[in-house]
C-alpha cells in the first residue's frame, strides 16, 4: 500500500480464525464480557517488549461519539489490566465525532471517514514527548488506528504504539513486527 503509516508499532493479541471470530463477535455484539479475558492472553508477553520504551499513557479508541447501549469497551479488561498492572494513566481526550461507523464502510471509504471521525476534546493535555499506547478492539483496515496516531504526532507525541485484540487484516508497521 502506498500510505503513510503514523505509528511505530502495531501488535495483536490475536489472530483471527473461525473460534477467535466467533468468541470476539459474542464480546462485541452480546456484551460477554468474560470472553475478553480471552483476548487478554499474552499480554504481558507485549509488555516486554516495551521495557526499553515503556508507554507513558494509553488510549482506547472510541467507537461512538455518545455512550449508548453498550456500557464498555470490548477491550476494557486490557484497560484495567493496564491501569491495574502497568500504572499507566490513560488519556480521555480523543473523542469519535462522526456517528458513522467505519465496520459500514468500504475498505477506501474507512480511511477517508477516519479523517473526520476523531478529534480532541481537551486541548490543555500535555503529551508532547510522549509514547501512547492505542488501544482497539479490531485492526481491519488500520485506518482508524493511523489515524488517531497522525492526530496524536501532531500534537507532539514521540512514538505511537498500537495494540488490539484481534488481527483481521495486515498490520503495517515502519519495520516493526506484529504479535499474533
Amino acid at each position: 500500500m502506498d500510505r503513510f503509516v503514523f505509528y511505530e508499532e502495531a501488535y495483536s493479541l490475536q489472530k483471527r480464525d473461525l473460534i477467535a471470530k466467533d468468541l470476539f463477535l459474542s464480546l462485541k455484539f452480546q456484551n460477554e464480557k468474560q470472553i475478553s479475558n480471552y483476548f487478554c492472553l499474552g499480554w504481558r508477553e507485549l509488555a516486554k517488549f516495551w521495557k526499553l520504551d515503556p508507554p507513558d499513557c494509553f488510549v482506547m479508541v472510541p467507537s461512538k461519539p455518545k455512550p449508548g447501549p453498550k456500557p464498555y469497551h470490548v477491550a476494557w479488561s486490557l484497560r484495567n489490566r493496564l491501569l491495574r498492572c502497568l500504572n499507566l494513566r490513560e488519556d480521555t481526550s480523543l473523542r469519535k465525532v462522526s456517528k458513522d461507523k467505519q465496520s459500514e464502510k468500504r475498505f477506501e471509504d474507512r480511511f477517508f471517514h477516519a479523517k473526520k471521525a476523531f478529534a480532541f476534546t481537551k486541548s490543555d493535555r500535555i503529551i508532547e514527548g510522549l509514547h501512547v499506547l492505542l488501544v482497539d478492539d479490531i485492526f481491519t483496515t488500520g485506518a482508524s488506528l493511523n489515524e488517531i496516531a497522525r492526530l496524536y504526532k501532531l500534537r507532539g507525541v514521540r512514538k505511537v504504539t498500537c495494540v488490539v485484540f484481534l488481527l483481521s487484516g495486515v498490520i503495517e508497521s515502519n519495520g516493526c513486527s506484529s504479535q499474533g
